[in-house]
């Protein structure tokens, strides 16, 4: 898709800044000296010999020279932190992440030795296993062991080192070198359970100056982006570590006898999702976006490529890369090779594969411990109800049976072509899509327009729609995103994910109502009050109540079309009902009647 490309620029403006992105031919790598001691000197410095970790990517030496880099840079030259911490760290991350491999490499090449502090090890463990629970607390733990933030940026950067390896790992299984004895079977070490999702953004590391504005990291990063991102100036008191960082970006990015570059933003994007990553999914989305992909595309990868437009090879090469994931919850499958060579992928295409994604790991550890906030408003918030394994498919909201479809005979007929047939679902439906906007973005005219908008985008999609929920729960989770998104572009909105410790709302007026309230308001003065006081409930409890209540969406079509549990859903159902029962009690209370 990029090929000829080479010194074309294109340009996209958001908020402030543009990201421009050059696409320019790389020079061809230099050729290898079949001595490894000179052609890898700062790996030989590092382990004593060349791993069998790197030669499995011979035919990739740029890789090999920029990983090289990024060793020297972080592990080998000195810093705030000794050589037997940085090797305590990579030790206690491969135990962590279960590689054979990288235990073996790293207890040969860095002798154990009693941590300094444990806090350091355990915060590098609980970063490269559980990134996206990492708050203010853990550098706040890290500062009152004597740490300063030199010193937390390189267990950050080391821990990222390790996760990087052991993803190399995973994805090219090296041989044992003959120089390593196998690490035998130890018992992982404990992660404690994560209690709660961080609330508070970071950054945790105050900014540096450390590099200068004019460096080539920060110009190459101005090249391609058109600025410098917050994950890279949050590094800036490390030169080291962000310039041999920007070579190996530039290394595995930006160049193409392999993968094109589409290819490997869609892996950066996929793992950034699977690692529930905000910051790098919506970087690498608006990348993409440049790229000639449009943003809903985007979305529809970071929700499930398997419902994305890609084509078929990629979404292959999606299923693959995601495995090699940095969460526990990544799939339990191994990365398999030969799947990607049936679909055509050559061996060097396979190898870059495992690269983008330690390169993905990489960045997302990085991220998590410096605590970087997005560049851009993130179409996508990861939380805790994102913490259901990967499965391609949706998640279950309950063990009932969901009812036959009945729009599924015609909705098949239009997936055959009978494109006619969709204004019977138009007609079957818009009562209800209409309401529903109605309700949520409180406006008539703009109802009536995101009305055409959701059948729209329900036509262009509906080759996708796979029958896992009813067609009507689908149409009507569309017009739930629409509404949302329209009421985004007016005024930053709540989320209405499943969060937590939803504020607890706490009725002050359960009283009685009169009987026959119509007694003392007429019918259409009830409408009225009704309807304004659904509109004043908070977003997330107002599309709660209009889908089961208004719409009359049984429990579990109304949690799938809002990606609830049950019990979320009923929570925000009583609560809804609660807050507009008191809304509307001074209309409809009994009065005490007192003699005259």
């Amino acid at each position: 898709m990029l090929q000829g490309l080479a010194g074309s620029v294109r340009i996209s403006r958001y908020t402030g800044s543009p990201i421009v992105i050059v696409h320019e031919c790389m020079s061809q790598p230099a050729t290898i000296s079949k001595d490894p001691l000179r052609s890898y000197p700062q790996l030989i410095a590092a382990f004593g010999f060349l791993p069998n970790l790197f030669r499995a990517q011979s035919a990739l030496p740029r890789l090999i020279e920029a990983e090289q880099q990024l060793i020297e840079a972080v592990v080998i030259r000195p810093g705030r932190l000794s050589r037997t911490e940085k090797g305590a760290i990579l030790n206690r991350v491969a135990k962590g992440w279960g590689s054979d491999y990288c235990r073996a490499l790293f207890g040969h090449s860095f002798a154990a030795m009693r941590d300094r502090n444990p806090v350091l090890s355990d915060f590098s463990l609980k970063l490269a296993k559980q990134g996206p629970w990492v708050s203010g607390r853990d550098i706040g733990a890290l500062k009152e062991a004597a740490f300063d933030d030199t010193a937390i940026l390189e267990a950050i950067a080391t821990t990222a080192v390790a996760v990087m390896l052991c993803t190399l790992a995973d994805g090219l299984r090296p041989s044992l070198d003959t120089d390593l004895r196998s690490a035998g079977v130890d018992e992982p070490p404990k992660i404690p359970e994560p209690l709660d999702w961080p609330e508070s953004a970071g950054p945790y590391l105050g900014s540096s100056s450390g590099s200068a504005p004019d460096s080539r990291a920060y110009s190459v990063l101005r090249e391609h982006f058109g600025f410098v991102p917050n994950l890279y100036r949050l590094q800036g008191g490390f030169p080291e570590l962000l310039d041999a960082e920007v070579r190996w970006l530039e290394s595995v990015l930006l160049s193409e006898p392999g993968l094109n570059r589409v290819q490997k933003e869609y892996v950066l994007l996929a793992i950034s999702a699977a690692n529930l990553n905000t910051y790098c999914a919506t970087l690498h989305s608006q990348v993409l976006d440049i790229l000639g992909i449009p943003l809903e595309e985007c979305d529809r990868i970071v929700e499930d490529h398997h419902h994305s437009g890609i084509s078929g090879t990629d979404r292959i090469l999606l299923d693959e890369t995601r495995k090699l994931a940095s969460l526990p919850s990544r799939s339990s499958q191994r990365f398999e090779t030969e799947r990607l060579r049936t679909q055509g992928f050559t061996e060097v295409q396979t190898f870059e594969a495992v690269v983008v994604a330690g390169l993905a790991n990489f960045l997302n550890t990085v991220q998590a411990g410096v605590g970087a906030t997005p560049d851009f408003p993130p179409r996508r918030v990861f939380g805790p109800k994102d913490l259901y394994p990967f499965s391609g498919k949706s998640r279950p909201t309950s063990d009932v049976i969901v009812p036959d479809d009945p729009d599924a005979a015609l909705v098949a007929r239009v997936q055959r072509g009978e494109i006619n047939v969709f204004e019977e679902l138009v007609r079957r439906h818009s009562r209800r899509v209409f309401g529903a906007l109605a309700g949520l973005v409180g406006n008539i005219d703009d109802a009536r327009d995101a009305t055409q908008d959701v059948f729209l985008k329900a036509f262009e999609n509906i080759g996708r729609f796979q029958g896992r929920s009813k067609f009507s729960t689908w149409l009507t989770s569309i017009a739930i995103n629409t509404g949302t998104e329209l009421l985004r572009q007016r005024k930053p909105s709540e989320s209405l994910a499943e969060i937590e410790g939803d504020e607890g709302f706490r009725p002050r007026q359960v009283q009685s109502w009169e009987d026959n309230p119509e007694q003392m308001c007429s019918a259409s003065q009830i409408n009225d009050l009704v309807r304004e006081a659904v509109l004043r409930l908070p977003e997330k409890y107002r599309v709660a109540v209009l889908l089961r209540d208004i719409n009359q969406l049984s429990t579990e079509e109304a949690a799938a079309a809002l990606e609830l549990s049950i019990p979320a859903l009923k929570a925000r159902v009583l609560r809804g009902r609660l807050m507009l029962r008191e809304s509307l009690a001074p209309h409809f209370i009994r009065q005490d009647k007192t003699d005259a």
